[in-house]
């Protein structure tokens, strides 16, 4: 057995590794071992506890976060995961959100950008060349999905509500009570077939690139 392998399965608990059993594919396996293996060394790293004894909990909304602590408090992570690329987001004491997406061609993204994107980003997006459409699509899905993420309140709060300026990045409106001036917004380069994006509420973010792919680190 590869030894990276062996390394991260022995990081799961016995709920994990029936999990891991429960995938019928050998891709969603490597997908779901790398993803939160890694997870769980990078975790005990800071903690400076063994991998296996990392536990985690969810949220209200179901965002998970380490076992006995508070929201968005202590040691605070964000996992997006998307055809062969994972990322991961840690920091300290903020709320935390990534989001990556594979880019593929779609019949029906006209109808998305109008449930899901604000009057002025239909516009931005109609007005662009047909080339160019998909990119962007996947470019405003990554940058809205990160926030909704961070939040921990998912689809519930209405993606065309969180409104996108994609040059600067940054966000021009937010549901509710948020405030744009509270959150920071990033891009990840992660190659020419993925769009990804990280935000976090609070001070600038520091981006630093590990991607693994296809379950290898």
């Amino acid at each position: 057995m590869d030894s990276d392998y062996q390394q991260l399965k022995d990081t799961l608990n016995p709920e994990e590794q029936q999990r891991l059993q429960r995938y019928t594919h050998q891709q969603a396996q490597q997908q779901f071992l790398a993803t939160r293996g890694r997870l769980k060394q990078l975790l005990a790293g800071y903690l400076e506890i063994p991998p296996s004894s990392i536990k985690f909990e969810l949220g209200e909304h179901g965002k998970p976060r380490l076992a006995g602590t508070m929201i968005d408090c202590g040691l605070v992570f964000n996992v997006s995961h998307s055809g062969t690329v994972a990322l991961i987001a840690i920091s300290n004491n903020r709320a935390l959100g990534i989001d990556v997406e594979k880019i593929n061609s779609r019949h029906n993204l006209q109808g998305m950008v109008q449930r899901c994107f604000s009057h002025q980003e239909q516009n931005n997006w109609n007005q662009l060349a047909e080339p160019l459409k998909t990119n962007q699509f996947y470019a405003y899905w990554c940058a809205k999905e990160a926030f909704l993420k961070a939040t921990g309140r998912g689809l519930a709060l209405g993606m065309q509500h969180c409104v996108v300026d994609l040059d600067t990045p940054s966000y021009i409106s937010l549901p509710e009570s948020y405030q744009t001036s509270d959150w920071q917004l990033q891009h990840i380069d992660v190659g020419n077939d993925y769009r990804a994006f990280v935000v976090g509420s609070g001070d600038t973010i520091s981006v630093i690139n590990k991607q693994f792919k296809e379950g290898k680190l």
